[in-house]
C-alpha cells in the first residue's frame, strides 16, 4: 500500500499500488512505505536457513549396482536319475591325504539336479564356503542318462579320479580307477561354457580355489579311450596277475562299453 499526498499540511490517503499506478494524478506526490512482518505474520523461510534434507541410514553396508542372477534352475530335459544308483561324495585334501577312510562324506544323488555354492538361502544346495566360490557356482544334472557339469557364476576345474589316489568309495574300499592316454587331467570351466559331461575317469570336480573335492561315484558312461587302470584290482585285493587277470580286466571293460552305449 502507498500514502498519496499534494504537499506539506494535507491528509494523506492510503490506497492499494495497483490502484494508485492505473489512476495517479499529474502533479502529486507519490510516497511508497514498505510494510514489515511483524513476529505473527512470519513466512517460514524468514524464520530459519534452508532445511537440509537428511537421508535414512542404509539397510545393508553392500551396495549392488547391478542386478542379482535369478536362482538357477534345472535345464529341460532333466530327469531323476535311477534310485540308489549314485553317491556324491566330498572330501577335503588335507583331511584325505591324512586319513582316506574317514575323510569322505557322502549323500545319495538322486534329485535331477543338485546346485554347489556358497549360499545358505537355497534349500537343498550343497555348501562350500571357500572365499573364492559363488553363492550359486556350479550345477550337476542328470540328462539322457548322464551327468553333465555346468559351471553357473564361477570357475570350475573338472579333475581327472587318476589324481587323487586317497578316493574311497561309500564302504571305505578303493574304487576302480579309470584312466585314459590323454595328458590333459584337469579342465576349466567357465559360466559361458556349455555343460560338460562327466565319464568314468573325469568325475572329480572342485569350486573356484577351495580345497574341496566333490566325486560321483556310480556307472558313469566311458568316453572314448577310457579304460579302467592296470593293476587296480591287484590294489583293492581282488585279483591276481597274470593273463588270466588281464583277461578278465579286457572282459569287464568291453562288458561296461557295451552297457555305455545302451
Amino acid at each position: 500500500s502507498s500514502h498519496i499526498g499534494s504537499g506539506r499540511g494535507t491528509s494523506r490517503q492510503v490506497l492499494p499500488t495497483t490502484h494508485i499506478l492505473q489512476h495517479l494524478p499529474r502533479g502529486r506526490e507519490v510516497v511508497c512505505v514498505t510494510m514489515a512482518y511483524g513476529p505473527l505474520c512470519q513466512c517460514a523461510f524468514m524464520s530459519y536457513g534452508p532445511r537440509i534434507q537428511q537421508k535414512a541410514p542404509p539397510l545393508k553396508g553392500r551396495k549392488d549396482i547391478w542386478d542379482k542372477k535369478s536362482p538357477f534352475d534345472a535345464p529341460q530335459g532333466c530327469e531323476p536319475p535311477p534310485p540308489g544308483a549314485f553317491m556324491l561324495m566330498a572330501f577335503d585334501l588335507s583331511e584325505a591325504k591324512a586319513d582316506p577312510s574317514s575323510a569322505m562324506r557322502s549323500m545319495p544323488l538322486d534329485d535331477r539336479c543338485v546346485v554347489f555354492g556358497s549360499s545358505q538361502d537355497h534349500d537343498g544346495q550343497v555348501h562350500d564356503g571357500h572365499k573364492s566360490v559363488k553363492e550359486q557356482h556350479t550345477a550337476v544334472f542328470y540328462m539322457k542318462g548322464k551327468w553333465h557339469l555346468k559351471a553357473i557364476n564361477g570357475t570350475t576345474y573338472m579333475e581327472s579320479m587318476t589324481l587323487h589316489p586317497w578316493l574311497r568309495d561309500p564302504e571305505g574300499a578303493v574304487p576302480k580307477r579309470y584312466t585314459s592316454q590323454g595328458t590333459r587331467k584337469t579342465e576349466a570351466i567357465q559360466p559361458m561354457d556349455p555343460k560338460k559331461r562327466l565319464s568314468r575317469e573325469m568325475c572329480v570336480f572342485r569350486l573356484g580355489d577351495s580345497e574341496r573335492r566333490f566325486w560321483i561315484s556310480g556307472p558313469l558312461p566311458l568316453k572314448e579311450g577310457e579304460m579302467e587302470e592296470a593293476g587296480a584290482e591287484a590294489a583293492r585285493g581282488g585279483g591276481g596277475g597274470g593273463a588270466g587277470g588281464g583277461g578278465t580286466g579286457e572282459r569287464r571293460r568291453d562288458r561296461d562299453r557295451d552297457r555305455d552305449r545302451d
